[in-house]
């Protein structure tokens, strides 16, 4: 039996497709808005700092958190930000700050890697593989101190190492690999691009550990032959178009939180349409290993409350992953699963593989304007919504799902859930960031879900740890906690 690669190793490869591009992002954010200048010993309240940039508080906040969770910036409980003195050390240091701003402006450069790896040539008046060279390849300038390195790396590399990685996928060379080693003139030969290219390319993700050069040949490390294997590549790949999509609004991200102008706006129509319909097709493609993990939530629910006869309701379900997972929970249940017609259409083929037709009721509409009755349901799910939602909205959102439990009934709200002081974890704050920058709702710690819980009654909330995901369970006090579960 094959070793399974390390943890460690499947974090870093997994933060490399998804989060790698949302920290560069952040840090290079809080250099170009000049977001770090007002701060210092002494904390800054978070309306000040906006107002001092005259910029968005939400935008300077989805900034700024990130910080704090990687150490760069202080935040004082009820005070504010403030700055270490790691942090105030090199932002003092004017050549390493120009340094660290001449290498932001590769974050659109870095997008032509395919071409210029394909053709070995400048693209668009941009000598993007010398970029690489010099940032990955060719001895570097020592930074002030070694707080100011990992900054440095974070911001000027991170998003480098994701568009190789999306290279290596798009270009067909992690699947090459799958099928063993080659030299760089073979591998050249059989992707169809130069090897002088193709060079700094393998030669760059040998950096990140992906890849090695043994005895003239070029094949995947130990930790990632062992991760991206045959079956579990496509797998892996999937996350990477999801990454691009989000490529020049961070970029821009400076511009959203000066201007409140959103490169992709997920509140235009046709532009959520698009990327909601790309995310659900997506997530079909995983929908076998996503239902085994949501099935985890309905024996949670179930460990609570019977799910005999339940009426559940899956709002904006997506795949229809989780609205499935409670259909197959009891062969009595009955599951209306909500969503825009055009994302429907990838639902229905997954209840007719699993049988579920006859227990289940297709609903087009919108979340936010649908009337879903007086007591209507036993289970109300929200899988992964809410950051999705505007702020504003909430509120009497909350109050129409709580009319619309019997008595008895449970939300379950699946997705990320912040710390009680929203500073981390890691990956709930770049989530966070890219819901700010396509214009859409926020992730929530449980002291904010509580306030817009317990109004409309729903008294008894808990956050609970699943695999891969969390979700918070609410209701009117009518059931025991699972033990243990929390």
């Amino acid at each position: 039996m094959s070793q399974a690669p390390s943890t460690s190793f499947v974090q870093h490869l997994n933060f490399l497709a998804r989060d790698a591009s949302n920290e560069s992002a952040a840090l290079q954010a809080a250099v170009s808005l000049g977001l770090l200048n007002p701060l210092g010993a002494t904390p800054v309240p978070l309306s000040e700092l906006a107002r001092r940039l005259g910029a968005n508080v939400r935008g300077v906040r989805s900034v700024i958190e990130p910080l704090v969770a990687l150490g760069f910036v202080t935040l004082e409980e009820g005070r504010g930000y403030s700055l270490p003195e790691s942090t105030a050390a090199f932002l003092s240091d004017a050549s390493f700050m120009s340094r660290l701003k001449e290498n932001h402006d590769g974050w659109h450069a870095v997008a032509l890697l395919p071409q210029a790896v394909r053709t070995g040539a400048d693209v668009e008046g941009r000598d993007v593989l010398g970029w690489y060279r010099a940032l990955f390849l060719e001895p570097q300038v020592s930074a002030p101190n070694a707080r100011a390195e990992d900054f440095f790396d974070r911001s000027a590399r991170n998003f480098a190492r994701t568009q190789a990685l999306v290279t290596a996928a798009e270009l067909g060379l992690l699947e090459r690999w799958v099928k063993g080693p080659g030299s760089l003139d073979a591998l050249a030969e059989a992707l169809g691009v130069p090897a002088r290219s193709l060079e700094v390319l393998v030669k760059v993700l040998a950096t990140m550990g992906i890849a090695q050069e043994v005895e003239g040949t070029w094949a995947f490390t130990e930790d990632a032959a062992r991760m991206l294997d045959a079956n579990s590549l496509p797998y892996f790949q999937r996350a990477l178009p999801a990454t691009m999509a989000y490529w020049e609004a961070l970029g821009h991200l400076d511009e959203a939180v000066r201007e409140q102008r959103f490169r992709l706006d997920l509140r235009d129509p046709q532009t959520a349409r698009r990327i909601y319909q790309e995310n659900a097709s997506r997530i079909s493609g995983i929908f076998a290993s996503h239902l085994r993990l949501s099935r985890k939530a309905a024996e949670l629910v179930r460990g609570m409350r019977s799910l005999a006869g339940a009426r559940v309701l899956d709002v904006g379900t997506g795949s229809g992953v989780w609205g499935a997972a409670f259909g197959l929970a009891d062969p009595s249940t009955h599951v209306t699963f909500l969503d825009s017609p055009h994302v429907l259409d990838a639902v229905r083929p997954h209840l007719a593989k699993l049988k579920l037709e006859a227990r289940s009721r297709l609903w087009e509409g919108d979340c936010l304007s649908v009337d879903y009755g007086e007591a209507a349901y036993d289970v109300i799910l929200l899988p992964q919504i809410i950051p999705a939602l505007p702020s504003e909205s909430l509120p009497g959102f909350f109050a129409k799902l709580a009319r619309a439990l019997r008595p008895g009934g449970v939300l379950l709200i699946s997705g990320y859930l912040l710390t009680d002081r929203r500073d981390g974890p890691l990956d709930a704050l770049y989530f966070a960031l890219r819901r700010y920058v396509s214009n859409e709702g926020d992730v929530l710690s449980m002291p904010e879900f509580r306030a817009l819980l317990n109004p409309v009654g729903l008294t008894s909330a808990r956050g609970f740890d699943l695999p891969i995901q969390q979700v918070v369970v609410a209701h009117r006090g009518e059931h025991a906690w699972p033990e243990g579960a929390a």
